[in-house]
């Protein structure tokens, strides 16, 4: 039996050495253990593994000035300041102001200074020295310029000191911030329809709610368009909320050419260091002819005078349409008529009429008549791709009137 024994021992012993051998040959083949994979436990869930702790985040590092050490023993400072807040009251958009507050040391020790977290848009300057003895006083200044308009602003600085009893010292700033001027209306002032019998006139104001300013004075690209202007009264300016302002009348003379006209003035102040102030005065020169609004029984329609563009709506092909266009035509003896008609459209029809009712002496009143006939094709003919009418007239003056004609038939 012990015989038998010793030969199981050695037998077991050469089995586990055998085992040792091969995993120490083929253990590169088993898949490592990964901490992220998936595990699956004896009961045949899949688990995740825990992620690994997460590392630290690297500290932004930004210039910060280090706190002064608080004074621990006598002698002790005192930092003694006066009114801590102000007003900024109105300030224009990049407009820069500032105040100074002080900071006085009525204590028996050195009062140390550095300037603390602020408002990303103020500046602080005027801390000239850091370190103030006893019974002198260090100006703090604070600068703001503002980028926007707003309602209401408040900016406030803190001040660290080596007071044990005020660590910490904040000034604040507020106010509101308008734009330092005011144009009404705003880049164009519009001067309407010149005409052989009427002048072209519009008005527009400058304000400003901030500061008193003057007009210098007004340059004028074209003579036959000229500016005046007065100031306003106090009645105006308080409905206003301005504190000084001008109001402008432009007029457009008989002189100017037939079409529309776009013609740019300056306006010369003492806003901002002499600024100039750009407007644009637009109308246009009709000439022999006055359109007046359209009138149409099937729905509505609309007239820009501006670009001789008629508008027709939706027009629906059983039914068509028809839209008329009053005129009154001056500076022709003869009875107003069309002698031929081109248009990029066949199937509309122009044609005129006579129209007494705003006819009068020499001057005389004609519809223009624009039709889509029933079962016109359908189509949507706006702009860029609108309609172009010519019209070849009589009138001495006026040997062509082109149209634009828009409509969506359907």
């Amino acid at each position: 039996m012990r015989v038998l024994g010793a030969v199981l021992g050695i037998v077991l012993g050469m089995g586990a050495l055998a085992g040792t051998i091969w995993l120490g040959r083929y253990s590169p083949l088993v898949t490592p253990y990964e901490p992220h994979r998936p595990l699956i436990d004896p009961r045949g869930r899949t688990t995740e593994a825990p992620p690994p702790p997460p590392q630290p985040a690297v500290e932004d590092k930004k210039d910060v000035n280090p706190r002064p050490p608080v004074a621990t023993k006598e002698p002790f400072p005192k930092a003694v300041t006066g009114v801590r807040v102000f007003d900024f009251g109105s300030m224009g958009v990049n407009e820069e102001k500032k105040h100074t507050f002080s900071i006085s040391n009525r204590g028996q020790g050195p009062l140390e200074l550095e300037v603390g977290p602020c408002t990303c848009k103020c500046t602080v300057g005027g801390l000239s020295k850091k370190k103030v003895l006893p019974g002198e006083k260090v100006d703090v200044e604070l600068a703001w310029r503002p980028k926007e308009v707003a309602t209401n602003f408040a900016q406030q600085c803190t001040i660290w000191t080596s007071d044990p009893d005020s660590p910490e010292i904040q000034f604040k700033v507020y106010g509101k911030v308008d734009n330092k001027y005011q144009v009404i209306p705003e880049r164009v002032w519009h001067a309407g329809h010149v005409t052989d019998v009427q002048e072209g006139t519009t008005t527009g104001q400058v304000i400003s709610t901030i500061e008193k300013f003057k007009v210098t004075s007004v340059e004028s690209t074209n003579p036959h368009v000229q500016v005046t202007f007065v100031p306003l009264d106090g009645i105006s300016l308080m409905g206003l909320h301005g504190k000084a302002g001008f109001e402008f009348t432009v007029k457009a003379d008989r002189e100017l050419a037939i079409g529309t006209f776009r013609v740019p003035i300056r306006i010369h102040t003492t806003l901002e260091g002499n600024k100039t102030i750009e407007i644009d005065v637009t109308g246009t020169r009709s000439g022999p002819m006055l359109f007046l609004p359209p009138r149409s029984l099937q729905g509505s329609a609309m007239w820009l005078a501006e670009k001789s563009r008629l508008s027709m709506g939706r027009v629906r092909r059983e039914l068509g349409k028809k839209v008329s266009l009053p005129a009154i035509i001056y500076g022709i003896k003869d009875k107003f008529q069309i002698l031929k008609t081109t248009s990029d459209a066949d199937y509309l029809k122009v044609s005129i009429a006579p129209n007494p009712e705003i006819a009068q002496g020499e001057q005389q009143g004609v519809l223009f008549v624009f039709e889509l006939p029933k079962n016109s094709p359908g189509e949507t003919r706006v702009s860029p791709n609108s309609v172009h009418v010519t019209l070849a007239t009589n009138h001495p003056k006026l040997k062509e009137i082109h149209f634009e004609v828009e409509f969506i038939c359907q």
